[in-house]
């Protein structure tokens, strides 16, 4: 090959060179930035975590996972935007990148300020509040990520990136859809699981819990409904009715010595109230007592496994079993005794002691053969993979109590006949 031969593909090899190693400094600097765009992304999601923890940002995202959810997908749109305010925004127009990136600093501390001093409400969240919310979500999450790429783009992006490749509008959108509409998506299912919950607060009495959880409906989602009702009017009917158990509590607090039964009574409407720790506080001195009732053992059982804490509901529950047994036969009496059956199979099955559930279960089938606790046992056994059994008893409590089971056991029987091993015997009985 000759000089002029080389003297001509020497521009081309620098050229290509140049592209190339242009090419790698813009790659190395997007992953760069998008590392720490992810380390920043866990960071403020672990700090607003804990000012949601210590009373504050009530409004607008209420729980902790659709924060992380909101600033994950707005992080598309933040990074096609920081970066482009960082490259192109900075090297044409320096002075407007100075403006931009000092507003969105600004806002963004703004809205920092206001979520450390912003107390969470006693009261119930007004409609106005939730579609405020509803704008505050996104808007939020824009601001504070935005800001915190901005910083890393200043800190990574150096001046040889000189440019970037333009990115197309679809692009774009595509980022701004995962920013609106997946966090839209994630809030809607939440929504409906926790509107699942306060039907089975109200449900089992647990109004504190209830009222709780229907105050984040009305933010999450205003136009919700729980039981038939709009969200807003079921917290205004929870507020009446927990006020009304707080006056009682208050009128209790008046009297000179409780006895056992006046503090049982103060702690259950603690427990409705949805406060258990004063109510354990309350019941505690009675409880070690030997003549202690069965109703305090009970109730202790109870918020135990409200709790969670299964040791010390199957504890108290077997211990009000002993004391329902000591007492002469009634009506109360036996009703009694189921319940503690009850509570003690519920915890025992929680701690996975299967055969001592299986027991508790059937004792209590034996004292009261009634289709509640038959189809309590058919769960129990469709749990524990014993199909033959759970049909056996979703079909008795068919049986016994139609209008109420008649949907949940055949619900249950198929859940039996398409999902679990074994079911052949179960296709052998055949559908009711």
């Amino acid at each position: 090959m000759n000089n002029r031969e080389t003297a001509t593909l020497n521009p081309l090899k620098d050229y290509y060179e140049f592209n190339t190693s242009d090419h790698v400094n813009r790659s190395r600097d997007r992953t760069v930035s998008f590392l720490f765009a992810i380390l920043l992304t866990c960071l403020a999601g672990w700090w607003l975590q804990n000012i949601h923890s210590a009373g504050g940002l009530s409004l607008p995202y209420v729980r902790s996972d659709i924060i992380i959810v909101s600033l994950l997908c707005m992080l598309p749109l933040a990074l096609l935007l920081s970066e482009w305010v960082c490259v192109e925004l900075k090297r044409r127009r320096f002075q407007l990148f100075l403006l931009v990136q000092s507003l969105f600093f600004i806002g963004t501390l703004i809205i920092l300020i206001q979520a450390v001093n912003n107390a969470q409400s006693s009261s119930t969240f007004s409609g106005g509040d939730a579609w405020e919310s509803l704008v505050l979500r996104p808007t939020v999450a824009f601001f504070v990520m935005t800001s915190l790429l901005l910083v890393v783009g200043n800190l990574v992006l150096t001046q040889e990136t000189t440019q970037i490749k333009s990115k197309g509008a679809l692009v774009w959108f595509l980022a701004l859809l995962t920013a609106l509409v997946v966090p839209t998506f994630y809030v809607e299912s939440r929504v409906d699981e926790v509107v699942t919950n306060i039907e089975e607060y109200i449900a089992s009495g647990r109004l504190g819990d209830a009222r709780r959880l229907t105050r984040e409906v009305t933010v999450l989602s205003p136009w919700a409904e729980i039981d038939s009702k709009s969200a807003g009017d079921v917290a205004h009917d929870l507020d009446r009715a927990c006020y009304d158990l707080e006056q009682s509590l208050a009128f209790m607090k008046l009297r000179p010595v409780p006895s056992e039964e006046q503090t049982y009574h103060a702690a259950r409407l603690h427990t409705i109230l949805g406060q258990p720790t004063k109510a354990i506080r309350l019941l505690e001195p009675w409880s070690d007592k030997s003549s202690t009732s069965p109703l305090t053992l009970q109730l202790l059982g109870n918020i135990y496994q409200h709790q969670e804490n299964w040791v010390n509901s199957e504890r108290y529950f077997r211990r009000s079993l002993k004391a329902w047994q000591k007492l002469p036969k009634s009506e109360q009496q036996q009703v009694g005794i189921v319940s503690a059956w009850k509570g003690i199979a519920f915890a025992e099955r929680k701690r996975g002691n299967y055969e001592a559930a299986e027991n508790a279960y059937l004792s209590a089938l034996l004292l009261a053969p009634t289709a509640d606790q038959h189809f309590l046992l058919a769960q129990f056994y469709e749990d524990t993979q014993q199909t033959a059994k759970a049909h056996k008893h979703a079909q008795q409590a068919m049986v016994l109590n139609p209008t109420h089971y008649e949907t949940s056991g055949k619900k249950l029987i198929g859940s039996l006949q398409q999902q679990h091993f074994g079911c052949l015997s179960v296709w052998r009985h055949g559908s009711p």
